[in-house]
């Protein structure tokens, strides 16, 4: 066999191993390929989701596919977003309704539905399409959404206990309310209660203390996932004991514009 040959064959080689990283109808790892019976088991408000609606056809949807895998590699590696992000992808050129129903007309269209929001109105993605982009917007949101375990009732009551002279009072009644909670909710009034309860013998304080001990743990990339999980609920519960946190900051400004 010719130098020649052997040339031509290693390109082939080439071309077809570059078609085949680029092909969106490709499953890739830490990435959900959804369908209409499957998207709202994962797209639901439970959790941040990043989706990908695309046709194995279109040329701006090949060329985002190697992208779009290294984010579902580091998101799936990733702690700190591991259990709290979803990143899917659709086929809406063969699931047309899909695609119909979010508005997208034309491809790739990346849409962001945020935890704890409507599915029915999902934000557009409109920032550079590489995985290091994708993964600054989506630590963004996270910090933004620094509130997610938090619960409204026993905010008053957090709040309360900052500005009470009897803390032990107050650790007490907030304890009462938290025990009150339902399954779901009772985990972060644990939280809250324990909160309280630490900061009545060491001092409001301790809040900052803690909240930066937790930070540096976390930002340290040396814990689990369900360790990282647990950090991060921790911390959403502590910014319920600190006036002028940026979930603060964000519900005065809601409430100013309603």
């Amino acid at each position: 066999m010719g130098r020649q040959h052997l040339c031509v064959l290693l390109l082939a080689a080439i071309a077809l191993a570059v078609q085949a990283s680029e092909d969106p109808t490709e499953s890739l790892a830490g990435v959900h390929d959804l369908t209409p019976s499957t998207f709202d088991k994962y797209v639901n408000g439970g959790k941040h989701a990043l989706v990908e609606f695309y046709a194995p056809w279109c040329g701006h949807c090949k060329h985002l596919t190697p992208e779009y895998k290294k984010l579902g590699e580091a998101v799936a590696s990733s702690p700190k977003l591991k259990d709290r992000v979803v990143i899917a992808k659709v086929n809406a050129d063969e699931h047309g309704p899909i695609g119909e129903k979010f508005g997208v007309r034309g491809f790739p269209t990346i849409k962001f539905f945020g935890r704890g929001k409507s599915t029915a109105s999902p934000e557009d993605y409109s920032g550079a399409r590489t995985a290091d982009a994708f993964l600054e917007f989506l630590d963004a949101k996270l910090e933004e959404d620094r509130g997610f375990a938090r619960v409204e009732s026993l905010d008053k009551l957090a709040s309360a206990f900052m500005t009470a002279t009897d803390k032990t009072g107050a650790s007490a009644a907030l304890k009462a309310a938290a025990e009150k909670l339902d399954d779901v909710q009772r985990g972060a009034g644990e939280l809250y209660a324990k909160f309280a309860e630490k900061a009545s013998t060491k001092g409001s304080d301790w809040f900052q203390t803690e909240t930066a001990r937790l930070e540096r743990l976390l930002g340290s990339g040396s814990v689990g996932s369900s360790k990282a999980t647990e950090i991060s609920k921790k911390l959403s519960v502590l910014t319920a004991f600190m006036p002028g946190t940026d979930s603060d900051e964000e519900e005065e400004l809601t409430k100013a514009e309603e």
